[in-house]
């Protein structure tokens, strides 16, 4: 990963929040390395919806489509720079938190490639 991907978010984390949904607009589809698969986010309201990609060829499958809400940004987003940093702390607080999040791949990676 890339280390000029850390962020300096904001102490409430809306304004970065309010940036990522924008920029997902009327929806985007991202590749998920983990599992060579693509995946679409779309705004749901005030969350944001991801479901199998429509556009590229070998789209996730997700049964029924994950949600990430304001609260899931902004646990991972609490963490986010250290993990890009790594050490034993960072892996710590990831793992912990990828136990409660199962949307966890994917904040990460609306995260990672538009903010």
């Amino acid at each position: 990963m890339l280390k000029d991907r850390i962020i300096d978010f904001s102490e409430t984390k809306e304004e970065e929040w309010n940036l990522l949904r924008s920029k997902i607009g009327g929806g985007i589809e991202l590749y998920l390395p983990d599992s060579s698969r693509w995946f679409e986010a779309t705004i749901d309201g005030d969350n944001i919806k991801i479901e199998g990609a429509k556009l590229n060829v070998r789209p996730l499958v997700l049964n029924p489509p994950e949600v990430i809400t304001f609260e899931d940004f902004k646990n991972l987003a609490e963490i986010y720079p250290d993990m890009l940093k790594g050490g034993l702390q960072a892996m710590s607080g990831k793992l912990a938190l990828q136990k409660t999040m199962s949307n966890f791949k994917f904040t990460f990676i609306l995260i990672y490639s538009l903010l």
